[in-house]
């Protein structure tokens, strides 16, 4: 089974149905959903969604959301490993640092992000939800 990390942009198109983002990810949501992947969120994803949701949706909307996406990923934990490197890496953006190397961690083939750019590394597959698809359809 493909194991993947999905980025926090990843999850609000899906529940802030952001167009034109909304149905890639909401496809490949729907794969993790039914077992077809096994997807993973950073463990630092978790409060910023909640931030950016309940400013968008209201906090019990927000927690709901959570609670869901809660019930259909598996948490990338973020440790002093994860950290360490991140602090050390290149990466311009320390956010997604930690959410590579969160993936690395846990030990998935590819990171799905529409921020392809902000991921300049070789240790991972880094894929928009579009390319996931004609990948895995391929």
């Amino acid at each position: 089974m493909k194991t993947v990390l999905c980025d926090i942009n990843f999850i609000l198109d899906i529940f802030l149905e952001r167009e034109p983002f909304y149905a890639p990810a909401a496809r490949i949501f729907g794969m993790i959903e039914a077992k077809h992947l096994k997807g993973f969120l950073c463990a630092n994803s978790f409060p910023t969604l909640f931030y950016i949701l309940a400013k968008k949706l209201k906090r019990d909307k927000a927690m709901k959301v959570l609670e869901k996406v809660r019930i259909v990923f598996r948490v990338a934990s973020v440790d002093e490993k994860v950290i360490d490197l991140s602090l050390a890496s290149d990466f311009i953006d320390f956010e997604d640092a930690v959410q590579c190397y969160s993936a690395v961690n846990a030990k998935v083939e590819c990171l799905i992000t529409r921020n392809k750019t902000d991921y300049v590394t070789d240790i991972l597959a880094i894929m928009s939800p579009e390319e996931f698809l004609a990948a895995i359809a391929a």
